[in-house]
């Protein structure tokens, strides 16, 4: 059974960790955290509801505290002139600066993947050179010991050759913790691979590379630094733009409203007269009318009683009586429109210091396409300068390979192995500083790539050769 685990172990392992590939660190790349809150933000800023008015309310209003008449009113304030299409503008500029930091976000991310694998590959190369250099300046040590005693020898050539071997020596461990340092960075990225199988034909090649910069590069606002600029210079005009349609809100508000009374709850008081308490719904108060004011002279009529034999016409009795609700439903409905006057307000002002914003914000955009101008043709005229030296060093390697130094240097050296293991050293140094300007010109080029936006594009894919057309 401890068998069987342990086959079932070593089958499952291959199956648990892979070789690190540049498909595998570019998707990685998908799975950032930042990238993820980048896509989120942007998701954020593209959702968009549609205002249809600036402001809907539902008011009461109590007439007096006896609770009978009750105005209920749905008031709806209308949206400014002009909001909406600024409003509509404004959210496509938030738009448009969220993708163009998405892809910037994008940018980096791949920049920083694809500057250490190729580190890691231009490193491991120098590492090699750095080898033969030290076998070659070992052999040359060697003959130099063999030389000891001799016409020729001479001792400060053995001294400076075990101070280069010190030196390159130096070198490739300085090379060797340069490659840690870089595998440590790549598993922080993705954490479990076993071993680095990263391709260098993934890289372009120097050929390319200057094909790509024939004829110069055209900085478009396509490059995301431009993008983002572009998108806050359009967000701040649509903002200005926001501020001045907010002004014109020449109808403050239209309502609509019933009014209720409750009849039960409702009350009065009423001047009663003569006509009042005679019939009708005030005869209850016929006997108090009479008694309070109502009868100025009074007699006895046949059977004792006192009866009212002169009226007092002017008389009024006050009581706090019932009230009817006498309107028609149609009626108990009222509209309200509320006018704002514009007069003697501060809009040219305001119109004024929005004009103002507007010109800084093309002047930030401006001073940003110059920026970027700038830097990319920088980077251009660097790269070029540097592929210009990576000719010469890469001819005169080439031309050792080639043996045709080799030959000229065997007809002048006889049988002086030094002279060979000379000729030997300088092929490879000038292979090792190729190599060095190579690196540094991928990093030229890739920083030009994510200044160009290429490094955004999404996808598993080789944006190094895909290059800037």
């Amino acid at each position: 059974m401890n068998r069987f685990a342990f086959i079932s172990l070593l089958l499952v392992a291959p199956l648990m960790a892979s070789p690190l590939t540049w498909e595998t660190l570019v998707k990685s790349a998908d799975e950032d955290l930042r990238y993820q809150a980048s896509q989120k933000r942007a998701n954020i800023a593209s959702s968009r509801n549609t205002k249809l008015w600036e402001k809907l309310e539902l008011r009461y209003k109590l007439d007096g505290f006896s609770f009978a008449s009750h105005d209920f009113e749905l008031r709806l304030t209308p949206k400014p002139f002009g909001e909406g299409s600024a409003d509509r503008a404004h959210y496509e500029a938030q738009m448009a600066y969220a993708n163009a930091q998405l892809a910037e976000d994008r940018g980096i991310l791949l920049y920083d993947r694809y500057e250490r694998g190729i580190h890691y590959l231009m490193r491991q190369r120098i590492q090699r050179l750095n080898q033969e250099l030290y076998q070659v300046n070992s052999d040359r040590i060697e003959v130099l010991h063999m030389k000891a005693g001799s016409a020729s020898f001479n001792p400060q050539d053995l001294m400076s050759a075990l101070e280069k071997e010190a030196s390159i020596r130096a070198a490739l461990i300085s090379d060797s913790n340069s490659l840690q340092n870089s595998e440590r960075k790549l598993r922080v990225w993705i954490p479990d691979f076993d071993g680095v199988e990263l391709d260098s034909t993934w890289l372009p090649s120097m050929e390319e590379i200057e094909s790509q910069l024939s004829g110069g590069i055209e900085v478009t606002e396509d490059y995301p630094q431009l993008a983002m600029a572009k998108g806050k210079m359009d967000s701040e005009k649509a903002r200005a733009k926001q501020d001045v349609a907010s002004r014109h809100d020449y109808i403050s508000h239209i309502g609509i409203g019933y009014s209720m009374k409750v009849e039960s709850l409702m009350k009065k008081y009423k001047d009663l007269d003569y006509k009042d308490v005679v019939s009708g719904v005030y005869s209850d108060y016929y006997d108090e009318y009479m008694e309070k004011g109502g009868c100025s002279e009074y007699d006895t009529n046949p059977l004792g009683e006192q009866v009212c034999v002169s009226y007092n016409e002017k008389y009024l009795l006050t009581k706090l009586v019932d009230d009817n609700d006498s309107r028609r439903t149609r009626d108990k409905f009222f509209a309200t429109l509320a006018i704002k006057l514009p007069f003697f307000d501060s809009n040219k002002d305001n119109d004024l210091r929005n004009q103002v914003a507007d010109l800084d914000a093309e002047g930030d955009y401006m001073a940003k396409l110059r920026d970027v101008n700038v830097k990319v043709n920088r980077l251009v005229e660097q790269i070029n300068g540097y592929l210009a030296q990576w000719k010469v060093q890469k001819d005169f390697a080439d031309k050792v390979k080639e043996g045709n130094i080799f030959e000229q240097f065997a007809k002048d050296a006889g049988s002086d192995p030094l002279l060979l293991l000379r000729a030997r050293e300088s092929a490879i140094e000038s292979e090792l500083n190729a190599a060095k300007l190579e690196t540094t010109i991928y990093d030229l080029y890739l920083e030009l790539l994510q200044y160009a936006g290429k490094l955004s594009k999404e996808g598993v894919q080789n944006h190094l050769v895909g290059g800037l057309k």
